[in-house]
């Protein structure tokens, strides 16, 4: 785990500033800012491929970053590709939003791909999350997926007003850290959701054996 998220952070932040500082003078803002995203990209696409994640949660982070990366190499400066992470991060809380709104919520279908690389079959975890007991948390999850996007696209939106191209590193050290801190939060309300469904679970199994 440790050196996973090491990986990451190499890979995710690192690279880019890496290229940013360097390589800003020899190829300008627009195409350093591009050629900071590739090894990302790669990086991404590889690991989707290599551990065959062909389920909802691998192709939607795999689509994210790709149409990320497909935006900022339509973009014509430096700056719009800054606000197109802004623009991204709205349309991912359109995408959440729409999910819940047809009774769909993403947040289920993440916790049913978790369960899976944990040996538990699709089957049994749908039809355990999908319960009137339990759904509720997973609409909740999404509506902090929801939560999470705007907080990172008001702190990025007043970042990138202030300080423009310039303030570069700042704003990726700072995107890094926002989404570390909901990761670990993420992680928090995970592990109650799982522990409620399970004594929830629990309960149930104990009430039908009576």
């Amino acid at each position: 785990m440790r050196n996973k998220i090491l990986l990451d952070m190499a890979i995710y932040l690192g690279i880019p500033l890496l290229v940013w500082n360097f390589g800003r003078g020899h190829w300008g803002d627009y195409l350093t800012i591009l050629l900071g995203m590739v090894p990302a990209v790669i990086y991404t696409t590889g690991t989707f491929i290599w551990k065959r994640e062909w389920n909802i949660t691998g192709i939607f982070f795999l689509s994210i970053i790709s149409m990320n990366f497909l935006m900022n190499l339509l973009s014509h400066s430096a700056e719009q590709e800054l606000w197109n992470s802004v623009w991204m991060g709205y349309l991912s809380i359109a995408f959440y939003s729409l999910t819940i709104f047809i009774k769909r919520p993403i947040g289920l279908y993440f916790f049913i791909d978790y369960a899976h690389a944990k040996g538990i079959p699709r089957e049994n975890s749908k039809a355990l999350y999908s319960a009137p007991a339990h759904f509720h948390y997973f609409v909740k999850f999404t509506l902090f997926l929801c939560l999470r996007e705007l907080v990172v696209i008001v702190i990025k939106t007043v970042m990138i007003k202030r300080m423009g191209i310039e303030g570069f590193n700042a704003i990726q050290i700072t995107n890094s850290v926002l989404n570390y801190i909901f990761t670990a939060l993420m992680i928090m309300y995970i592990m109650y959701i799982i522990k409620q469904t399970k004594k929830t679970a629990a309960v149930h199994s104990t009430e039908s054996g009576q």
